[in-house]
């Protein structure tokens, strides 16, 4: 990608405009934009042709600046006012990690041409954030002259992420300690949850259990058991109908209960006596 092609594609009039208006109309856009845009040029320009390694070495090491940075940059990275954010060097805020060092490769890999890339960077306050970035590529001749994007901060996202798998996790381990067979399915009668007691019961590991059809894992030795009476009756409960009892080729009774919005809950029935077979 070039710079004169990006800026075609911006203003396309059949009024052709001087070069000096076009850029001044491109920054005033940039500028009041309330997308952190910015962009990243190298003293040094970074030789694409290297090994991957060396091309993360000089991604942070070839005099990168900032060519460009609009005032919502500040504002993300809580730059100090009356600060000018393209004095500053990039490796405040894009500092070289581990996950940073995967960026780059997944900028080279996809040809500088990367959309919701995700990075580790560092505001103004030294607070780490976690980023996505849109990103585009000037390269000429097998060496990358500057990059440029929008930023967008995710860590609120990612922090809600966290809490739901704490929850997930702590749901998954009590549901592992309850010592009656517990197994939940989705509205295609697919098993989404399954505890140790019901894994056992199947006789199969609870990784195994888990996306399998329940009329497979049930009714096994049933012939057509797809179609067969207890698979029309799980599927009635499954598509919202009335709680009913099912009594597998092993002979364990459960009690299959619908599930809001679709799916079902299974557990030991009344004569199974709470435990597996």
């Amino acid at each position: 990608m070039n710079e004169s092609h990006a800026s075609k594609d911006l203003i396309k009039n059949d009024r052709a405009l001087p070069g000096d208006v076009e850029k001044r109309i491109l920054s005033g856009v940039l500028s009041a934009s309330s997308d952190a845009c910015w962009c990243i040029e190298f003293g040094i320009p970074v030789d694409l042709t290297a090994p991957d390694h060396e091309v993360v070495r000089q991604v942070f090491a070839n005099d990168p600046f900032w060519r460009f940075a609009n005032p919502a940059m500040a504002q993300l990275y809580l730059l100090d006012a009356g600060q000018t954010f393209t004095d500053r060097p990039v490796r405040e805020i894009f500092p070289r990690n581990r996950q940073n060092e995967e960026f780059v490769l997944n900028l080279l890999a996809n040809g500088f041409e990367v959309d919701a890339a995700p990075a580790l960077d560092r505001r103004y306050d030294g607070v780490e954030i976690h980023v996505e970035n849109d990103v585009r590529g000037h390269v000429e001749g097998g060496r990358l002259l500057r990059m440029f994007g929008i930023v967008r901060d995710v860590g609120k996202h990612r922090r809600r992420e966290i809490e739901l798998q704490r929850r997930l996790d702590a749901a998954l381990a009590l549901l592992s300690a309850v010592e009656a067979p517990l197994v939940a399915l989705s509205a295609d009668q697919r098993v989404q949850v399954v505890n140790l007691a019901a894994a056992d019961a199947f006789r199969r590991s609870m990784d195994d259990c888990l996306g399998q059809p329940a009329a497979d894992l049930l009714m096994p030795g049933e012939a057509g058991a797809a179609s067969g009476r207890r698979a029309r009756l799980l599927a009635a409960v499954v598509a919202g109908g009335p709680e009913a009892s099912l009594t597998d080729d092993a002979g364990f009774e459960w009690s299959v209960v619908p599930r809001a919005g679709g799916g079902a809950i299974l557990g030991p029935g009344r004569s199974a006596g709470g435990g597996a077979p």
